[in-house]
């Protein structure tokens, strides 16, 4: 259920972050915001990839060095896709230039955000598309899961987790929780529009590229 409500939020998402990056490179709160929030999801997909924990680190710093060169030359154009595919160009680059190199090949071309076309990468493991969208939306659902378990009690998101997130029948969340089902379907009610307005916080500030 969850994924369904990150995937039915992916369009409306802030514009603020991608705005302030393309303002400046020095502001170190502003970088440090998007690193928090790309970091892990770029070293999960490296590791997905098959690199090891060091090695995913690297692709982690090189990716968000290139963000930082070419940030202000980014154009939203609906046709030619969101900031987000193309940071994840960007990954997919530096780790198929991570197996080149360990293969003594020739690294591949850089794209930048105002080509027009992509080169062909090489994709060791077939997955590309699927390791960054799972990726991406598991990344998403953590960080709005513990936004909401700091805004309601504790109870609330125990009920919240199980019926929405794990998906368990109400009467077996009464009996687990000793609460009634009215209960179960009062919480859910309470907590899922601060779940959705948490996953429209996370997700990808730069979904909707143009400054606000």
């Amino acid at each position: 259920m969850e994924t369904r409500i990150v995937e039915n939020n992916w369009a409306r998402t802030r514009r603020t972050l991608l705005a302030r990056l393309r303002r400046t490179r020095t502001d170190e709160a502003c970088w440090s915001e998007f690193f928090g929030a790309y970091s892990r999801l770029i070293f999960s997909v490296a590791r997905k990839s098959g690199l090891s924990h060091g090695d995913s680190e690297d692709i982690v710093q090189v990716t968000v060095l290139k963000v930082s060169q070419y940030i202000n030359r980014f154009e939203f154009d609906p046709a030619r896709g969101k900031f987000r595919n193309w940071v994840c160009l960007i990954t997919k680059q530096q780790i198929a230039n991570h197996y080149r190199k360990a293969n003594r090949q020739p690294p591949i071309q850089e794209v930048e955000p105002d080509d027009d076309a992509s080169p062909e990468i090489e994709d060791p493991v077939n997955q590309w598309e699927e390791i960054w969208k799972r990726e991406y939306l598991g990344h998403v659902n953590e960080m709005a899961l513990a936004e909401v378990k700091r805004k309601v009690s504790p109870k609330q998101f125990q009920i919240f987790h199980l019926y929405c997130i794990k998906e368990h029948e109400v009467t077996r969340i009464a009996e687990m929780l000793d609460v009634t089902p009215n209960e179960v379907y009062l919480a859910k009610n309470r907590v899922m529009p601060i779940f959705e307005e948490a996953t429209r916080k996370f997700l990808d500030e730069a979904n909707s590229c143009q400054p606000a």
